[in-house]
């Protein structure tokens, strides 16, 4: 194997035995072979791929797909039952956070006790409990028993004790579901000073803005296959869509709801056809088409340098593969960094949407901007989806998960366009702030005169 790769995997499957009750398997056992009383049912097939030293790698798919049987598998807990993987060097695995620990050792005993059934000395361990506890922010109860701790205090104890154990690669599934924002940037800042160590990260979540901004590269599984092994972007794409049409099968029939006006009642900002940007090769496994956009001022103009606190418009025009109900569009605003900056639903900005369409019939939408931004360079991304008019009348009382059962994706790309806020240098002041956007807001001050002033007052009042 090349010294560069620190784990390949070629055609590894896994195949479980299902028996209708425990006797028809001991019957099995019995018969010595010579009987077969179970249903096989294969977890996962000729699953391949490789990775390199130092890289994230984001593992996604659907509950089921096979995630968790391909970690059980790297890490030895089971084996596979076609192909084999090689491994350079050690790994650990951090699977169902604070599932192993002794309630009731202490965190500091739970510490020692872990690393050395993981095979490292004694001496190294001591060396590690310092950072560990620093870590870890646990303070007196890294002393107390774990019987004692939160969920939250138990999150922090078996991260903050894999963190500091040198390894090879990495493997977390699901680690970071819970705990509070900061322990969280804090996790996560941790993981990027292991990668420039070298270590290699892989990462089991259905948390895509994690993916998003941290994996270079992304396995999917879907139903025990190999669906897509490459780019973290793409990957997220394919597995969005795959997530929204494997949910959404009951498509929206036109006979679901009646017919009415199909066009808004607003006046759509709508710039000249020579404004916009064709596009020949859209996707063609989405239920919509993206024709044409365009990036605007608020002259109509076509403009991809804007000015801190301009307004900027952003058109797209689609036609549909699909009959939709209300149409409902979400733009993406991200930096050179990959984060997400800003991204709004249009039922959150638009008093109105037509509705009903048909296949074959163009959408229009234009959503308009503020850019308070930092100077830089920012991608826009589109996600185009619809809604039952019913629901969409009960947006109000519709809790977020129920909301993401209903709501059928139609298209999504997250790297459309991009433009440019440029730094003004008339007016430099304007522009300093830290962070990424500019958010509104105002600063007031007051001044209280000391204690000692305020008794002498009141004193000289009486």
């Amino acid at each position: 194997m090349n010294d560069d790769l620190v784990l390949k995997v070629e055609n590894v499957g896994k195949c479980f035995k299902i028996y209708p009750n425990p006797w028809l398997r001991a019957f099995e056992w019995a018969s010595l072979g010579n009987c077969s009383y179970h249903q096989p049912f294969w977890a996962l097939q000729n699953i391949s791929f490789s990775v390199r030293r130092g890289e994230f790698l984001g593992v996604i798919g659907q509950n089921g797909a096979g995630k968790s049987t391909l970690l059980k598998i790297l890490t030895g807990i089971i084996q596979p039952t076609t192909g084999a993987y090689h491994v350079q060097g050690k790994i650990l695995s951090l699977f169902g956070l604070s599932s192993d620990f002794n309630m009731e050792l202490s965190g500091r005993e739970n510490v020692c006790r872990s690393s050395e059934l993981l095979g490292f000395p004694n001496d190294y361990v001591q060396t590690q409990l310092e950072h560990i506890l620093e870590f870890s922010e646990l303070g007196e109860f890294f002393d107390r028993p774990v019987k004692t701790y939160s969920t939250g205090m138990r999150t922090r104890l078996a991260f903050s004790l894999f963190a500091f154990l040198e390894c090879d690669v990495l493997i977390l599934d699901e680690v970071l579901a819970t705990g509070d924002i900061f322990f969280k940037q804090k996790c996560y800042a941790r993981l990027e000073e292991l990668i420039t160590k070298n270590t290699t990260i892989i990462l089991v979540t259905h948390a895509m803005n994690v993916v998003q901004q941290f994996c270079q590269h992304v396995l999917v599984l879907d139903k025990g296959y190999k669906l897509f092994d490459g780019d973290s972007q793409q990957g997220i794409q394919l597995y969005l869509q795959k997530k929204h049409t494997t949910k959404t099968t009951h498509t929206i029939l036109m006979d679901d709801f009646p017919e009415r006006s199909r066009s808004t009642s607003e006046i759509l900002f709508w710039p000249a056809d020579e404004t916009f940007t064709i596009i020949t090769d859209s996707e063609k496994h989405c239920q919509a088409r993206l024709v044409r956009f365009a990036i605007c001022n608020e002259k109509g103009e076509a403009c991809i340098h804007f000015k801190k606190g301009e307004i900027a418009y952003f058109c797209c025009e689609f036609q549909l593969r699909m009959a939709i109900g209300v149409p409902i569009s979400r733009m993406m605003v991200t930096n050179q960094f990959n984060v997400l900056v800003h991204g709004k639903n249009s039922f959150y900005a638009s008093e109105h949407a037509p509705y009903p369409g048909k296949v074959g019939d163009s959408l229009r939408l234009c959503q308009q901007i503020t850019l308070g931004l930092k100077p830089g360079q920012y991608g826009l991304g589109i996600i185009l989806s619809t809604l039952h008019p019913e629901d969409y009348d009960s947006l109000p009382r519709l809790s977020a998960e129920e909301l993401g059962l209903k709501i059928v994706q139609i298209y999504r790309n997250d790297q459309v366009a991009s433009f440019t806020i440029l730094p003004d240098q008339a007016h430099p002041l304007q522009q300093s702030f830290c962070g990424i956007c500019d958010l509104p807001g105002h600063v007031q001050f007051e001044i209280i005169a000391s204690r000692e002033s305020f008794y002498k007052n009141v004193k000289v009042s009486q």
